[in-house]
């Protein structure tokens, strides 16, 4: 048993290490595989994304949900058509949006083979399930409204202007070279379609953080193990491929302090549940991470915002 506590010791240690210095794609999936069932542990679900917190919220997975759809709002989905969801998980965002727009198609493109091929199995099975929390039993001919896409980011095998809305939903962060992404995105949409983007920031505020401060980040330190983008930054990418920036909202309020105080004050009943799996060293560097978060935050070092970018 030592042993083996050992091993996965060193493991998940290499996975954060490897992540954090070379920042690419692979060793990003690799981390989210092998902490996925970490995050459903801590959130009740299958959905990868941080949550919006409001006051009727109480607990992860209402949040995770919640912000789910307000993305979908923010974007405009009741509009679109088609839409090419990239970085999408194991898809239960999509499947939330199928079922809230009766006319929305959409292409779920990821670089985790792992997580479409459970997005499939779920797909197959799935009518009414606690696993993705919403029924779908109205949502019919789920294999000719979805459809999943092994590939990267930045050579995305879809045709020249065939999509009316691109979303990266809490996933443009990994994308590396993002302006390769916002290149390819303005190859396929559709003239005047939407990319809609929502994931965490750094500020002017934290001056671009140099690496040795970049724990300081605390959960997203692994959560958010790749590229650490401002808004200036994504700003002056998206008007350089002739995008016009419709509108940013800033979240970070109802997104990391919320969550934060969440763990804090249910770290009893979490600890309990994480270390039936995995090691007590882990929840600890999660508790302290989330400790760290929530101070970053209310330093105004990072934020969470919401892009949305016309097609010209």
């Amino acid at each position: 048993m030592i042993i083996y506590g050992t091993i996965l010791l060193r493991s998940i240690l290499g996975l954060i290490i490897l992540s954090i210095i070379r920042r690419n794609e692979h060793d990003i999936v690799n981390v989210y595989d092998t902490f996925s069932n970490l995050m459903r542990i801590a959130t009740g679900g299958k959905l990868l994304n941080f949550g919006y917190w409001t006051k009727d919220i109480t607990n992860p997975l209402q949040a995770q949900i919640q912000l789910t759809k307000l993305f979908a709002i923010y974007g405009s989905f009741e509009k679109a058509q088609t839409l090419l969801d990239v970085g999408s998980g194991f898809s239960i965002p999509a499947l939330h949006w199928i079922h809230s727009y009766s006319n929305l198609k959409i292409y779920c493109l990821n670089i985790s083979l792992k997580q479409l091929k459970s997005a499939n199995s779920d797909m197959d099975r799935i009518h009414h399930s606690k696993d993705v929390n919403v029924d779908l039993s109205s949502s019919g001919n789920l294999g000719h409204r979805i459809f999943h896409i092994n590939s990267t980011s930045t050579s995305i095998p879809i045709r020249n202007e065939s999509v009316d809305r691109i979303a990266a939903f809490e996933s443009a962060q990994h994308f590396k070279p993002i302006a390769q992404f916002i290149h390819e995105s303005k190859r396929i949409l559709m003239n005047s379609g939407q990319l809609i983007m929502a994931l965490p920031v750094i500020t002017n505020k934290s001056n671009l953080m140099p690496f040795s401060k970049s724990y300081n980040l605390g959960i997203l330190a692994v959560t958010w193990a790749s590229e650490h983008y401002s808004v200036n930054m994504l700003e002056s990418l998206l008007l350089k491929d002739d995008f016009e920036l419709s509108n940013i909202e800033y979240i970070g309020g109802k997104i990391y302090g919320p969550l934060a105080d969440f763990y804090i004050q249910n770290r009893d009943r979490l600890r309990s549940e994480i270390t039936k799996e995995y090691p007590k060293f882990l929840e600890i560097i999660l508790y302290k991470s989330m400790v760290k978060m929530k101070l970053e935050s209310d330093r105004n070092f990072i934020d969470y915002v919401l892009i949305k970018a016309i097609k010209r």
